[in-house]
């Protein structure tokens, strides 16, 4: 307490995260009180505030790191989306030091009520979780209010590769202004982020190949060969949608409307159609990249030439493949030693990986 000509003042202090000296004068004693148990407990939760900085929303602080990332623009939409959608109606008001942990507890289970599955609800936790961290590296937190959430469990992915039948049965279910996507997506087993952001540069007709730029890993940037089928197949695509390739910049592959690709709405709107209509309700888009896989593999390529045409960064992602035999394989595997002695083996020992 100090007095003053208007009188007794109370004083707190304290020091900020970073060591300097922070006070407030009160003109109650109560007030004084209340704001130094506010201070403590802010301690107690590990979230002592730098009071220059406490007026920032989630909403205000989220829009400012955003803009230091560098995120591909595939990334970017789906970033965009999660906040717009889930975070910014949930937290966008509150501070970043009135985020509590218990609060961010109770969004993943509203999530999990609303049907989201454990991998949506990790994708929304890898949004947040980089904001925090950097209030937290800037002093405006002391502790991340992620930290610790208990979040569900995905389950064991599934793999429900296409058999020849599946694929031909999708072929004709699928709309024809997007049958060239799905022939495409067969012949690379490119990722759809990989898809969706090519460009008409990135396809060389003489030399009959497409050039990934654009992917989530280093491995996949690469160049994948075409045979005269998939190019035949994405000359009609261009020609449908009135394009040639001097247009370098635009899409390689759009909607039959010449719209920019979106998976959600590709998802919703063509491809669970397709499928229902193809009789195959349990396969999904990123199913058809692992029927390319089990094709590489049921014609007997090598492990690295599977890795490379993937682009899977680690090699233990291909024998994943590898361990899943085809029917095909199990049955011809009965028969291998009369065929290797008798000299008539189905493929080269050289190609045996």
């Amino acid at each position: 307490m100090r007095k003053t000509k208007g009188g007794d003042r109370y004083q707190v202090k304290w020091r900020r995260s970073d060591g300097t000296q922070a006070s407030k004068t009160f003109r109650k004693k109560t007030e004084a009180r209340q704001h130094k148990a506010k201070i403590d407990t802010y301690k107690s939760r590990g979230l002592l505030p730098d009071d220059r900085q406490t007026k920032v929303t989630f909403a205000q602080y989220s829009a400012q790191f955003i803009q230091t990332l560098n995120h591909r623009e595939s990334t970017a939409r789906r970033r965009d989306g999660i906040m717009r959608k889930y975070l910014l109606p949930a937290i966008g008001h509150l501070r970043m030091t009135e985020v509590r942990h218990i609060d961010l507890q109770k969004e993943v289970g509203k999530w999990q009520k609303a049907g989201l599955s454990p991998r949506s609800i990790l994708n929304h936790i890898h949004v947040l979780k980089p904001i925090f961290d950097s209030a937290v590296r800037e002093d405006i937190l002391m502790k991340s209010p992620v930290t610790g959430l208990k979040l569900p469990k995905p389950g064991k992915v599934e793999r429900h590769p296409l058999d020849p039948q599946q694929c031909r049965a999708l072929l004709e279910a699928i709309p024809q202004g997007y049958a060239s996507l799905i022939h495409f997506a067969l012949a690379t087993g490119v990722r759809w982020d990989e898809l969706a952001s090519l460009k008409i540069g990135d396809l060389n007709l003489l030399r009959k190949e497409v050039f990934i730029r654009e992917s989530k890993t280093a491995a996949g940037i690469r160049t994948l060969p075409l045979d005269s089928e998939d190019i035949a197949h994405i000359a009609k695509h261009l020609a449908d949608s009135g394009r040639t390739g001097a247009d370098d910049e635009s899409p390689l592959f759009t909607s039959p409307e010449g719209k920019r690709l979106n998976y959600g709405n590709f998802r919703r709107r063509v491809f669970l159609a397709a499928r229902e209509k193809a009789g195959i309700s349990d396969v999904t888009l990123k199913d058809l990249r692992g029927t390319h896989a089990t094709m590489l593999v049921a014609e007997g390529h090598n492990v690295k030439v599977v890795q490379e045409r993937m682009g899977h960064e680690d090699i233990t992602t291909t024998y994943a493949y590898y361990a899943v035999a085809t029917e095909k394989g199990r049955i011809g595997a009965a028969g291998a030693k009369n065929r290797y002695l008798s000299g008539e083996s189905i493929k080269p020992l050289s190609q045996a990986n």
